[in-house]
Order: C-alpha cells, then sequence, then structure tokens
C-alpha cells in the first residue's frame, strides 16, 4: 500500500488467475448455484474507495492480520479513537479544515489536515506533504469531506496525529459514499 502505482510499458499479457487478483465469485462445490466472494489484496486505500459502496461489505486481508474481515468492520472512526495505539489500524475521518503549514505554499510543505476528534481531545492531525495531499484532492476546500488512512495513531501536542504516511496509505472518499459513513 506504500507505492504509487505506475502503469506498464508493455502490452497486457493475456488474463491470468493469481492469488492476487480481484475478487471473484467462486461457486460453492457441494451446494448448487452459490457462490461466495474471496478476499482481494489491496494496494491503495484509493483502490479501495471506487466502488466503496460494494467493497464496504467485501472480506480483506489487511496487512498485519491473519484473518478476512469484512471492511465495514474493521474502519475505525478517528471521533472515537481516546488514545495512542502503536499498531497500524483502518481509519476515516471527516475533516474540519486543510492548511499548508509553511510559511509560503510549497509543495514539499507539510499539510495539515484536522479532523472531527473525540470530543475529550483537543485535535487530531493528519501530517504529510501539501503535494500528495493536494494530489488525492484534499486541499484548502475539503471541510466535510470524508478522508480514509492506514497508520498509527501518536501524541502530537494536546492532541494526535498520524504522520509519514506512505502514498497508497490516504484517499479522499469520493462524495457519493459520504452517507454511508456519516452515520455510524
Amino acid at each position: 500500500m506504500q507505492g504509487k502505482p505506475v502503469a506498464p510499458d508493455a502490452r497486457a499479457e493475456p488474463y491470468a488467475q493469481v492469488q492476487d487478483g480481484p475478487i471473484a465469485a467462486v461457486p460453492i462445490g457441494r451446494h448448487r448455484g452459490e457462490t461466495f466472494a474471496l478476499p482481494s489484496k489491496i494496494t491503495t486505500l484509493a483502490g479501495l474507495c471506487r466502488r466503496f459502496d460494494v467493497n464496504l461489505y467485501k472480506y480483506l486481508v489487511l496487512p498485519g492480520a491473519e484473518v478476512a474481515r469484512k471492511l465495514s468492520d474493521l474502519l475505525v472512526d478517528i471521533a472515537t479513537v481516546t488514545e495512542e495505539c502503536d499498531v497500524p489500524r483502518l481509519y476515516y475521518g471527516t475533516i474540519l479544515r486543510s492548511w499548508n503549514a509553511g510559511q509560503f505554499s510549497r509543495p514539499d510543505n507539510i499539510r495539515m489536515t484536522r479532523l472531527r476528534a473525540h470530543p475529550n481531545i483537543p485535535d487530531f492531525t493528519i501530517k504529510v506533504r501539501a503535494g500528495e495531499q493536494e494530489e488525492k484532492g484534499i486541499n484548502d476546500e475539503s471541510k466535510g469531506r470524508i478522508v480514509l488512512f492506514w497508520g498509527k495513531i501518536t501524541a502530537n501536542g494536546v492532541g494526535f496525529a498520524v504522520s509519514r504516511l506512505s502514498w497508497g496509505e490516504f484517499a479522499l472518499l469520493p462524495e457519493k459514499y459520504q452517507k454511508l459513513l456519516a452515520h455510524r
């Protein structure tokens, strides 16, 4: 989930069924007409956000996990977090404000994206280079949008933060799917 995907230079090879392939409806051998969905390997959270309404009910094996779990059970609302967590998990949060923290607005600066936090926590911030966040659609106008990220929660002043996220470890949820997480 850390590297930015690169389009292959060569022409595509014929389709091959491999372990890391997409979700496939597989027939159950001892039943008639029934199928089940096998878990897929996630390469970026942006890929998970595409067709989020479908992916929310799929079973996934995340890094460090031994068993597949439903995505809806894996997602943790950052507004419920009250302590640091040094084990990476899949979080989501609503953006309250986002700004380029440098004296001059440059893509190399850190962009501070403030999320709605638990009432007992003064603030929660995503700290990633401005250029990377802006490439994902997170900018000064992102208030009210939902962001998904995979990381460890650390202390940051009087609040919490997640920082040093790699390219594939955070994504802005498309607006059309926000209602699926707004009332959880």
